[in-house]
């Protein structure tokens, strides 16, 4: 694919999910509709990153692979989770302890109110999209897209700082924002290390289901 191919897709994805953003404000803020747009944002990462992306970043998987992948993802939730806790210490130091229960009550109350809907299709979707939809389509744009365009344009180091700032800014964190941006790079480096856009995926949907498996067992 040429870089002239992967750059329209770059700013096709990035304006089409600013423009759903924007339309999602005038839209009902019912259940359905929430995890359709989750979707609908994921499906454009996955169309993007196919479309987009080098045939060169896509290879077959064997044991080998598959193994990395799983304990570079238990190794990333370890180091989001650290994260996490130490930027809601350090919030805690400089803002009042309402102001920041209130960050993270909201930064969790997209994800969590979708996965306790009474709905079973609302809370399966979510489930979906965690453990399949979100690692596909974002490890697709991000690290097989967007790292490995810029890379010859800005250097590997800039390219996957830039890419996981992305990363993060799309999450729209506050508390979240520095563990987002820190998954982001490692998961920018481990597709630079591997070569293969597979590991990454592999990787995030490991650490995206721990979360959800402690998450529901109440750890």
């Amino acid at each position: 694919m040429s870089v002239d191919t992967g750059a329209f897709w770059v700013f096709f994805v990035l304006i089409a999910v600013l423009i759903t953003g924007l339309i999602a404000g005038f839209l009902p803020q019912t259940e359905e509709i929430r995890l359709v747009l989750l979707a609908w944002q994921q499906l454009l990462f996955i169309v993007g990153g196919i479309l987009g992306a080098r045939k060169g970043v896509f290879y077959r998987l064997d044991r080998k692979d598959l193994a990395w992948g799983i304990v570079s993802g238990i190794g990333l939730y370890v180091v989001n989770t650290v994260m996490g806790l130490a930027s809601v210490r350090v919030a805690l130091e400089f803002f009042d302890s309402s102001l920041v229960q209130n960050l993270i009550l909201m930064e969790r109350a997209g994800v969590e109110g979708l996965l306790i809907s009474n709905k079973p299709l609302v809370s399966f979707g979510m489930v979906f999209l965690l453990t399949l939809g979100a690692p596909l389509g974002e490890e697709l744009f991000f690290r097989g897209l967007l790292v490995d365009l810029w890379k010859e344009r800005f250097g590997t180091k800039k390219a996957i700082f830039f890419a996981a700032l992305i990363f993060a800014l799309l999450h729209f964190y506050v508390l979240q924002f520095i563990p987002v941006l820190i998954a982001g790079i490692l998961l920018g480096v481990l597709f630079i290390r591997s070569k293969n856009v597979f590991i990454p995926i592999i990787a995030h949907a490991t650490a995206n289901g721990l979360v959800l498996l402690f998450w529901f067992s109440g750890l």
